[in-house]
């Protein structure tokens, strides 16, 4: 009767836990996104959350951020989370588009990171990105350091959005980096009125 008892205890121990219970993997958390041309049209790379120096990203082709992350969480990331972004690498060619049209949609998602960097940059930084971790790094610092110095920077995608539709004349700063043998920083002066008039 001892053995029964002992038997039974441990497999309600090993039985327990929710088996309905859904959690999000780290495959699908996203940590940051590119966007870039290629072939003349926009490509968005979704870069997941890893703990290793090898970028994981997943390419998706689209016309906007919002038809990028419908394709990448039904046809390559299940259950695909924003929540985690830390940032926004934009080339210069894809700026005014992702400007224009993602910011205003990203803005509005409740599911995105509000304290997520944004930054313009060349090609070439779009590469290196590609190649290691250790880049996305590198960008982090130099864009706190870019704040410190110049604290009418915008590197966040909020007070980016939100200069945006102020439409100021004068325009405003975001951080631009460049890759010349090694990254460097920038600042890029933007106007609305121009990337909407362009656009």
């Amino acid at each position: 009767m001892r053995r029964l008892l002992c038997i039974v205890c441990s497999m309600a121990f090993l039985l327990t836990g929710c088996s309905h219970s859904r959690q999000i993997e780290s495959a699908a958390i996203i940590e940051n996104v590119t966007v870039d041309r290629q072939d003349g049209g926009l490509v968005y790379t979704f870069y997941r959350l890893t703990s290793g120096d090898d970028p994981w990203g997943i390419a998706v082709s689209a016309k906007n951020f919002e038809e990028a992350c419908r394709l990448a969480s039904e046809e390559y990331i299940p259950n695909l989370s924003l929540s985690k972004l830390e940032l926004l690498l934009i080339s210069e060619d894809a700026a005014e588009t992702v400007m224009t049209t993602d910011l205003p949609y990203i803005s509005t998602q409740p599911f995105f990171s509000p304290v997520a960097y944004l930054t313009l940059c060349d090609d070439r930084t779009v590469d290196a990105f590609r190649k290691t971790n250790r880049t996305q790094r590198l960008i982090e610092q130099q864009l706190i350091l870019l704040k410190n110095h110049n604290p009418s920077v915008s590197i966040d995608y909020l007070s980016v959005f939100n200069h945006l539709a102020a439409d100021r004349a004068e325009g405003f700063l975001v951080p631009f980096i460049y890759s010349d043998k090694e990254l460097k920083i920038a600042e890029y002066r933007l106007h609305a009125k121009k990337m909407t008039e362009n656009h």
